[in-house]
């Protein structure tokens, strides 16, 4: 087994290292291919080891979209699990991270006004977010979306608190999450021409539960960061006030407890609003998005009616993933886990 692929199985994060290493590996290897398709087949290969290291549950939910679709999934996936890396788990300071996001916005904008792929790579831009911006010009996603992705991220490096659920979801979520949801939009396409407007309000439904799911699950790991994304005004329904909220994590109360699970709740609705618009999406992806919709579901279920300890990570068992899925796409899997 070589190091990447040790990295790849035993560590849950890459450091900026390791990183720069990938980066590197792959640079060298589009420098020797004259074909811009071949490059963008070495961006996807990048993406999606970092996609198959960093989200086991969207990796399998991915292994069930056609072959293009999938491979343009993956390189949205690598354009913004690095900003997110960056803020998350990056051991540096915060003007370095800074300093790191505003690099990454300008090469993005650089990789915008190339001619090409392997001109956006010649030019310095890097490989994954060179990869990520040919499928923002082929579906001429709105720019500006990426923009308030690196702009939610900006935000985390020096983290705010929330009013109420719409400050939530319009100040923070729609950077972190919606564009995203709508990119894939782009990618899955519409079932009709007609009805491009449903498919992107379910994209935005899903982003907004999806976020929340993340945000329930993770809540021991952002308060070490400094951030609290649970809005002033549900803190208040369940007697906490932001001053003692830190004292409510660290005893484990009942009263932050239940407003996790108030959370869970409006991610829920999210959930039952976003599956009423998957016919909306091109037949060929829906089988992944009704995956993605059950098994994060399980997961928010599993917070609602379990969740007890905010210090515990939750997670589904491979048997609880599994049960979200097609049982006829089962071969699939070892399939994919035998790729690269």
């Amino acid at each position: 087994m070589d190091k990447e692929q040790k990295i790849i199985n035993f560590m849950g994060e890459w450091t900026p290292e390791e990183w720069s290493s990938f980066e590197l590996k792959y640079r060298k290897e589009i420098s020797k291919i004259n074909s811009d398709n071949k490059g963008i087949e070495a961006a996807v290969n990048y993406s999606r080891k970092v996609l198959k290291t960093h989200s086991t549950s969207f990796f399998i939910v991915t292994r069930f979209l056609p072959r293009y679709m999938r491979d343009e999934v993956e390189l949205v996936y690598g354009s913004v699990r690095y900003p997110d890396e960056i803020v998350d788990s990056f051991n540096i300071k915060n003007d370095e991270k800074k300093d790191l996001l505003d690099q990454w916005r300008k090469n993005y904008h650089v990789a915008i006004e190339s001619n090409s792929f392997k001109d956006s790579v010649n030019s310095g831009v890097p490989v994954l977010l060179a990869g990520f911006t040919e499928v923002v010009k082929k579906y001429s996603i709105p720019i500006d979306y990426y923009n308030s992705f690196l702009d939610a991220m900006e935000r985390d490096v020096q983290p705010r608190e929330f009013e109420d659920i719409e400050d939530l979801i319009d100040n923070y979520v729609f950077g972190s999450a919606i564009v995203v949801g709508y990119f894939l939009a782009y990618v899955y396409g519409s079932s009709e021409e007609n009805n491009f407007n449903e498919t992107l309000k379910s994209s935005k439904e899903l982003g907004i539960a999806l976020q929340i799911t993340n945000f329930i699950r993770d809540i021991n790991e952002d308060l070490g960061r400094g951030r609290v994304y649970i809005p002033k005004t549900i803190l208040e329904n369940n007697n906490i006030s932001i001053n003692n909220y830190h004292q409510n994590i660290n005893d484990n109360t009942d009263e932050i407890n239940s407003a996790r699970k108030e959370m869970a709740s409006i991610a829920n609705h999210y959930y039952q609003e976003s599956k009423k618009g998957v016919d909306s999406f091109s037949k060929e992806s829906r089988i992944a998005i009704k995956a993605c919709i059950e098994l994060y579901g399980k997961l928010n279920e599993r917070i609602i009616t379990k969740g007890s300890n905010i210090k515990n990570r939750e997670s589904l068992s491979w048997s609880e993933k599994l049960g979200a899925l097609p049982a006829s796409k089962y071969w699939k899997l070892p399939i994919a886990y035998l790729k690269s």
